[in-house]
């Protein structure tokens, strides 16, 4: 056989060594074998090859003709590497030798070829223990080398070869085993080779996302941690750098496939790449599919996203209805700021919105949020046109705000027979069609208002990286390696906080329903004067108990009450987790006012209401507390 060394590297030294360099050289080879397995055989192979190298070196006069040969033959054929014959007695020896001097591809490609027929050996003997071991040691060795120098691809396939081979030998388990755990050790860098391809290469980029298909299912999932050799928050850092890689498109196929598969992290990630996609290429059919995806998944903290989505929808009364029951105090301090109409505070927030966490992250995507020209383009007119008529029409239903005790208004016949009798000049009355100067006017309060304040839908796992805070744009930049952002923001946001109390039934329909009927009561007991805020806070959420204490605040400043009745008709369980419950209830439900004497002002005939409960509890050991609500007529 050929073997691409010269003397000087297959003894493993200096052109310019004097030979008693060479000779102590040769014993420190010889006292220092390769690892252990290799035959006596092999072993005698090795050491006789070293001998002829360093009986020549150690020659003045063999040496300097050996100098004068290599010589010409270089100079005669440029770019030729020096070789040596092996005796094909000698092979294995040559072979490991190669392996030694840093050439593991190469003694691993010898190996498979001494492997194969005709010149395979016989089954059992030495040389092919010897050979079998060679490769598995070479293939490991190279593809270590490879991912050194960041050829992760390589890398892989030349494992994927020595796997291969040593299951068609049945030979040396332990090492074919060692290679497999490299090959997934590996899985997280073929996919960012694969991805960081140019666009053009797409059979590379689909076996890119095949890869990182089987990574996350791997995991169990975006939330799973069944991978005990890829912790959750280095698969964090790792999904966060990998995002930057993918296009919008490719982003929305992926998370929608998981999201069919139940993951609740992919379902919002996939509602802001269907935002960014109908954002950037004006499809407000896409937003309107992020905007169900949200409202599917009805987790608490998402209202100002929701928010986002309705006014990008233009159902502007719904953008302020969801962004006012979405923020916190300081939030709606600062909505505040930014002038007297409510649209003001959504619109400024919704520009920053997208800014920061939507048209982040995607690879193909240079989009402004530019508010005033989405509004301006004639297909979201067009789609906001129509949405109105369809509206007008009942063929969609309205967005009106829900009052402070479950009780949502609805046109009388009358009224909507009016509405069809005369779309014309209700739909002149809409503020959707005055939207583009009110964004004008919401723009120019946030061009000298810039929000500072940290805001914290960022710790929500959807958008995991702000384009501000980690300074990505590998749409512009693809030669760049991305910057590993240092928060983990994968996961989506925790569910509400709720007190610690002992668990009143292991059935959740019978405790959910208990919270409900409780909370009703406590909350017409508030209303009528009494002093129950305190039940209120431990069965139902802070915004929700808010909502009642204002509405008994404004009652009481006019020296008025309300006498409400409100009797659970049916409770039907919608969906069910250990830490979530939705349940559709029918209230009969009535409320009188009173004046200070106890004198009835005004008293409503008993109606029945169709409402959306969602409970939420921690731990599966906490108590239920009432979430969030909303009507289902």
């Amino acid at each position: 056989m050929e073997l691409l060394l010269d003397h000087f590297r297959l003894l493993g030294v200096s052109p310019v060594v004097a030979s008693d360099g060479v000779l102590r050289t040769l014993q420190q080879r010889l006292d220092r074998p390769p690892g252990p397995g290799f035959s006596q055989e092999g072993l005698n192979a090795r050491a006789e090859l070293l001998e002829l190298s360093a009986n020549l070196l150690a020659d003045e006069v063999r040496r300097q003709n050996y100098e004068r040969l290599v010589t010409e033959q270089t100079n005669e054929s440029a770019g030729i590497f020096p070789a040596l014959d092996i005796p094909s007695n000698l092979e294995v020896g040559g072979l490991i030798l190669l392996m030694e001097s840093g050439q593991a591809i190469e003694a691993f490609e010898g190996a498979r070829k001494a492997l194969q027929p005709p010149q395979a050996p016989a089954l059992g003997s030495s040389r092919e223990l010897d050979l079998s071991l060679l490769a598995a040691l070479a293939c490991q060795q190279g593809g270590s080398e490879r991912k050194h120098e960041r050829h992760y691809e390589t890398a892989a396939l030349l494992l994927q070869q020595g796997i291969q081979l040593l299951q068609r030998m049945g030979q040396q388990l332990e090492r074919r085993l060692a290679l497999e755990a490299d090959l997934q050790a590996l899985l997280p860098y073929r996919v960012l080779d694969l991805l960081s391809r140019p666009l053009t290469e797409i059979p590379q980029r689909e076996l890119g996302l095949q890869l990182l298909q089987e990574l996350i299912n791997r995991r169990g999932g975006l939330d799973g941690e069944l991978d005990p050799s890829f912790s959750q928050e280095a698969f964090q850092a790792f999904f966060q750098q990998i995002r930057n890689f993918l296009t919008v498109q490719e982003q929305i196929d992926l998370f929608l496939k998981m999201a069919e598969a139940g993951s609740v992290t992919a379902d919002f990630l996939s509602a802001y790449a269907l935002t960014a996609s109908g954002f950037a290429q004006r499809k407000p059919e896409r937003i309107e599919a992020a905007l169900e995806r949200l409202k599917t998944l009805h987790e608490v903290g998402v209202e100002p996203e929701i928010a986002c989505l309705q006014l990008l929808l233009g159902n502007t009364k719904a953008a302020e209805l969801h962004f006012q029951r979405g923020s916190d105090p300081e939030l709606e301090h600062w909505a505040k700021e930014q002038g007297d109409d409510p649209l003001a505070g959504v619109c400024a927030y919704c520009r920053d919105w997208l800014e920061r966490q939507v048209l982040a992250c995607y690879r193909d995507l240079e989009a402004d949020p530019d508010l005033e020209a989405y509004f301006a383009d004639r297909d979201v007119q067009a789609y906001v046109e129509r949405s109105d008529r369809r509206r007008l029409h009942g063929l969609e239903p309205q967005h009106e705000p829900i009052t402070n005790f479950e009780f949502m208004s609805t046109p009388s016949a009358d009224e909507l027979e009016e509405l069809l009798d005369n779309p014309a000049a209700e739909i002149q009355q809409l503020p959707q069609l005055n939207l583009q100067e009110r964004v004008q006017q919401a723009k120019t309060w946030w061009e000298t208002r810039r929000w500072s304040r940290n805001q914290r839908w960022l710790a929500i796992g959807l958008a995991m990286v702000a384009t501000s805070a980690i300074g990505l744009n590998l749409g512009r930049k693809q030669e760049q390696a991305p910057v590993i952002p240092q928060e983990p923001l994968l996961l989506p946001p925790p569910p509400v906080a709720v007190l610690p109390s002992p668990e009143k039934s292991p059935n959740p329909e019978q405790a959910t329903r208990e919270v409900l009927e409780q909370w009703l009561k406590a909350k017409a007991d508030l209303l009528a004067g009494g002093n129950d805020q305190a039940t209120l806070s431990k069965l139902a959420s802070a915004k929700l108990v808010n909502n009642v204490v204002d509405n008994r605040a404004a009652d009481a400043s006019q020296g008025l009450s309300q006498r409400v009745s409100a009797k659970i008709e049916k409770f039907n369980v919608v969906s069910n987790s250990p830490i979530r419950l939705e349940a559709q209830v029918e209230i009969l439900y009535s409320e009188d006012l009173l004046d200070a004497k106890g004198k009835a002002l005004k008293q409503d005939a008993a109606i029945t209401l169709n409402n959306t409960y969602v409970f939420v509890r921690p731990d599966p050991k906490q108590a239920w507390q009432l979430a969030d609500f909303r009507s289902s007529n």
